[in-house]
């Protein structure tokens, strides 16, 4: 009976390689689903950043642009029916606003172009004088 014993032995040991190898299989098919997962949200957030860069920022940058001409036309401008201002010292006012809120600087066309869509009176642009408004003085 010594013989049969020897046997069992091999067989014990083979069935415990057998799982190992079958674990390590069942391991292998986790990291590679993990993988794809991680390929996948690489993929879904590159598409993201793209949409962002594309979409998003030129928006937000708007409105920005918008929010920071909508500020100075609050808190800096008077509206005033006989007033005139030239459209240089009009501009350099929204830069020496910007620069004092820590906004950023828009070309002149830009802001130009926006300022006179704004309302509550609706500014014009006369002979390169902007009507309709007056600087606030350092007292107002």
């Amino acid at each position: 009976m010594e013989p049969a014993k020897p046997v069992t032995d091999k067989e014990h040991k083979i069935k415990d390689l057998e799982q190992d190898l079958n674990d390590l299989r069942q391991g292998l098919t986790v990291v590679r689903d993990f993988y794809k997962d991680i390929e996948s949200a690489t993929k879904e957030q590159h598409a993201s950043l793209e949409i962002d860069e594309a979409i998003v920022k030129p928006l937000m940058d708007d409105e920005l642009e918008f929010e920071s001409i909508w500020s100075f036309h609050e808190e800096v401008l008077v509206a005033d029916t006989m007033a005139q201002v030239p459209c240089t010292a009009m501009y350099e006012a929204f830069v020496e606003f910007c620069i004092k809120n820590g906004r950023s600087v828009m070309p002149q066309e830009a802001f130009e172009f926006v300022f006179e869509h704004m309302e509550n009176p609706k500014p014009a642009c006369d002979r390169g004088n902007w009507v309709g408004y007056r600087l606030r003085t350092a007292n107002e």
